[in-house]
């Protein structure tokens, strides 16, 4: 049965019986006031569980209407991956979108083997990859449309190259990505996540010098997400390297926002208070309330996935504690 159609079953059913609307949809009064800035779930909340085959993405709608009373869903492309180009696949979690009355946004697309740990990147400096990656992204963009996402999130890693450099060839690979996702009514966004994408007034001038509607960015509130310089270390692992310098983050996100078409509200640790303990999230809600931005605020929780590469598991709230506490500082401030 549709989610809306059984809702409305349901709150005729306790009206007939005496029970007031409002007690019935509790939920409700936590709603934020600011009814143009809305929050949505990022799959990547349980990064942990789909990459080791303990949650089915099949099983994410129901998760994000039903367990957080929200309305809105952002997705990732790894727990896709293998699946992408099922029609019955496709169909069935179209299914479960329309069901539980949801509104599917962003897709974070990473062109990254998490066996092998190989990425591909648009911004390769060999011209034959760069290409392959396009051409891949431009699979992810179909993937998107065919659920009813409005943009696709791209990285624009690079190595060993100069920030023109990288701006330069960013700026070609990106015009030609546009013209597909135009052609499907889709955007394109670039998160603050890795590289010159971490210095925000980089990234603000590669989309002010391309000035194509169809371009944004997704500011993420994480502290790794503009680091500026690493520390040396010979350790490959995720998440295992220092950073010796950071771009505020404050003032990223500010610069960043007049550009936004979606927020990335990352989090990680919560002290005993329920606050974040890497990011003022009253400070980072209070400059989004004061721009023009309009949209969803993705929760992010990042615990799932740092107890997965080896960080301590006693640090992190498992994952559906850690998007509760998320969603409930976003709520509190907005």
């Amino acid at each position: 049965m549709n989610y809306n159609r059984r809702k409305f079953i349901q709150n005729s059913l306790a009206t007939s019986i005496g029970i007031p609307l409002l007690a019935q949809n509790i939920w409700a009064n936590s709603l934020p006031n600011n009814q143009d800035i809305k929050i949505s779930l990022q799959c990547f909340s349980f990064a942990g569980k789909l990459l080791n085959g303990k949650m089915d993405i099949l099983d994410f709608p129901k998760q994000v209407r039903e367990n957080f009373n929200l309305s809105a869903a952002e997705y990732w492309n790894v727990p896709l991956m293998r699946k992408r180009k099922d029609p019955k696949f496709i169909q069935e979690l179209n299914k479960r979108t329309a069901d539980y009355g949801l509104e599917n946004t962003i897709m974070l697309v990473d062109l990254f083997d998490v066996e092998t740990r190989v990425s591909k990147s648009i911004c390769d400096l060999n011209p034959k990859k760069r290409l392959e990656a396009i051409e891949e992204h431009k699979e992810w963009l179909e993937v998107a449309k065919s659920i009813g996402c409005n943009s696709i999130r791209v990285n624009l890693w690079s190595e060993g190259m100069t920030a023109t450099e990288v701006k330069d060839i960013s700026e070609e690979s990106l015009n030609a990505l546009l013209e597909y996702s135009s052609s499907l009514d889709l955007s394109i966004v670039i998160e603050n996540h890795g590289g010159f994408t971490s210095d925000a007034s980089w990234l603000v001038d590669l989309i002010r010098r391309i000035n194509h509607p169809n371009l944004g960015t997704l500011p993420d509130f994480g502290s790794l997400n503009f680091c500026l310089e690493k520390a040396p270390s010979n350790d490959k692992g995720v998440f295992n390297t220092e950073c010796v310098k950071y771009y505020d983050k404050y003032k990223g996100v500010e610069e960043m926002l007049p550009f936004a078409k979606g927020i990335s509200a990352k989090a990680t640790h919560f002290d005993s208070n329920g606050e974040e303990l890497s990011t003022d999230f009253k400070k980072m809600l209070d400059l989004i309330k004061l721009s023009s931005f309009k949209g969803y605020i993705a929760i992010e929780y990042e615990g799932s996935i740092m107890e997965m590469y080896g960080k301590n598991p006693s640090d992190f709230l498992p994952s559906n504690e850690g998007i509760v506490a998320t969603k409930d500082l976003i709520e509190k401030y907005l």
